[in-house]
């Protein structure tokens, strides 16, 4: 695709060097011609489900999404036109290393939780069902979710082609191991998993598919008694296996503007 021209709506974007490749689409750096506008293109594969990230291109009202700015296709792709983002978070653990201070995982999470409590509250409420760090961007100092790809609205019917067997494993919620219908508890349950992951600088359940499952189902992870209290509470209180039992995603911003600093 590098050097390839792509029509959409505003612009016609030159596809540039590779970014990422996710599950099913490719992020490519792309410059508008004319303009010389910076941005990413994502160019989707016309499978049966792929148009569904066009249903949610601009989420109005919702905090720290990263946006739209063009939109197009080509005989055999779909394609989203985004700013070009300065890094993702799973490439920013990765520098990282190991666990964030405090003060690192609020600004963060605070960021996320801003988004999630947004989407429950979006007329209509919408589900992510993919909260994972590789979907969560830097853009503009913010930290930005993107990759609507296989999310839905609350309310609506689960159809044949919503993608919704496409999930992340290590930040898959139980319900979604045991097939029921996901809510923005699900969401919640990842969060839950990703804070822990900012907190300890490794993910809260490891293995492979099967394994996964198991501790998704019946395991608490571990936490250390040198972890910050207030940031382990939340985290406990995310990850618990009952939908219900997990604060409401409206409440999230709330919780983590309370967390204290704590030394660790």
């Amino acid at each position: 695709m590098e050097g390839e021209l792509v029509r959409c709506e505003r612009w016609t974007w030159r596809v540039g060097k590779k970014i990422k490749k996710g599950g099913w689409a490719t992020v490519y750096e792309a410059l508008s011609e004319p303009g010389g506008l910076v941005g990413a293109i994502k160019l989707v594969p016309k499978d049966p489900g792929a148009e569904r990230e066009l249903l949610f291109a601009n989420v109005a009202g919702v905090r720290n999404v990263v946006p739209i700015i063009d939109d197009g296709e080509t005989d055999e792709m779909w394609a989203l036109v985004m700013p070009r983002a300065e890094k993702s978070l799973d490439e920013h653990l990765a520098a990282v290393g190991g666990p964030l201070d405090l003060l690192a995982c609020k600004e963060i999470l605070g960021d996320v939780a801003a988004t999630l409590a947004d989407l429950d509250v979006a007329a209509p409420k919408v589900v992510h069902r993919d909260v994972k760090p590789h979907n969560v961007l830097l853009l503009d100092g913010r930290w930005c979710t993107a990759d609507f790809g296989i999310a839905r609205y609350s309310e609506a019917s689960t159809g044949p082609f919503t993608r919704k067997d496409k999930w992340s494993s290590p930040y898959a919620a139980p319900e979604r191991w045991r097939s029921e219908r996901v809510t923005s508890a699900s969401d919640v349950y990842s969060f839950g998993v990703m804070a822990y992951e900012l907190m300890m600088g490794r993910l809260p359940f490891e293995g492979k598919r099967d394994e996964l499952k198991r501790q998704h189902l019946t395991v608490k992870p571990d936490v250390p008694a040198t972890a910050p209290p207030s940031l382990a509470s939340l985290v406990d209180q995310c990850l618990q296996k009952a939908p219900g039992g997990r604060p409401i995603a409206q409440s999230l911003p709330q919780r983590v503007e309370r967390l204290t600093e704590t030394a660790w």
